[in-house]
C-alpha cells in the first residue's frame, strides 16, 4: 500500500517537473529570437592588433574594436609562436574571418561587432 503511494507520488512529481521545464524552455526560445542579430555574417581579411585578457579577446582594425570568437584557438597559437606570455599584450596580426551583424557581444554586451576567426593570413 505504501509502496504504491510512493510510486504514484514519484510519477506525479515527475510529470509536474517535466511540464514546468517544457514551459520554461518555450518561453526562453521566444526571448532568444527577439535578441538575435538580423543580418548575415560576411567573410573578410583584416590586419590589426589582437589583445588577449582574462575573459576578453579583442581585435582592433581601422579604429573598430571587435569581440573575437576563436573556436580553433588560432590566435592563441599565433601569440605563443611569437613568445607572447601573459595577458594584456597586443600583437599585430592578419586574420580571415566572419564579421557578425551589429549586436551586443562579449561580457556585458560591450562590443557591437564580433569577429569569428577562420584562419591566420600570411
Amino acid at each position: 500500500m505504501i509502496k504504491d503511494r510512493l510510486i504514484i507520488l514519484g510519477f506525479a512529481s515527475t510529470m509536474f517537473m517535466s511540464t514546468g521545464c517544457d514551459e520554461t524552455q518555450a518561453s526562453n526560445n521566444k526571448n532568444a529570437k527577439a535578441f538575435a542579430p538580423t543580418s548575415v555574417e560576411k567573410e573578410v581579411q583584416l590586419r590589426g592588433s589582437f589583445k588577449r585578457s582574462f575573459e576578453v579577446h579583442e581585435f582592433v582594425s581601422n579604429g573598430i574594436t571587435y569581440y573575437v570568437s576563436d573556436p580553433k584557438q588560432l590566435l592563441i597559437k599565433d601569440s605563443k609562436s611569437i613568445n607572447q606570455k601573459g595577458y594584456y599584450k597586443y600583437f599585430d596580426t592578419c586574420v580571415v574571418g566572419k564579421i557578425s551583424s551589429v549586436g551586443k557581444y562579449g561580457p556585458l554586451g560591450k562590443y557591437q561587432k564580433q569577429l569569428t576567426v577562420r584562419r591566420i593570413c600570411t
